[in-house]
């Protein structure tokens, strides 16, 4: 769907797909959610970056490893 938005579709394949998205919902729903992602992103693009919060990577790699179940194992295990 981004290669759709983005105009990177061929007339062919690109007609198929909006033929497609007209019958089908999640496909529809799916085209405007990349469209306004893709919005969004460009109206980003001149905005300093955010410094991350304190802490985060530290709290998504805790969360991956207990997703995991690596938490009982040893490090380097």
């Amino acid at each position: 769907m981004s290669h759709y938005v983005e105009g990177d579709l061929g007339w062919l394949a690109r007609r198929r797909l909006e033929l497609h998205a007209e019958e089908c919902i999640d496909c529809g729903r799916g085209i405007r959610a990349v469209r306004a992602l893709v919005r969004v992103l460009h109206g980003t693009a001149n905005r300093p970056a955010a410094p991350a919060p304190a802490g985060i990577f530290d709290l998504v790699r805790a969360e991956a490893s207990r997703a995991r179940g690596d938490e009982d194992r040893p490090h380097g295990a």
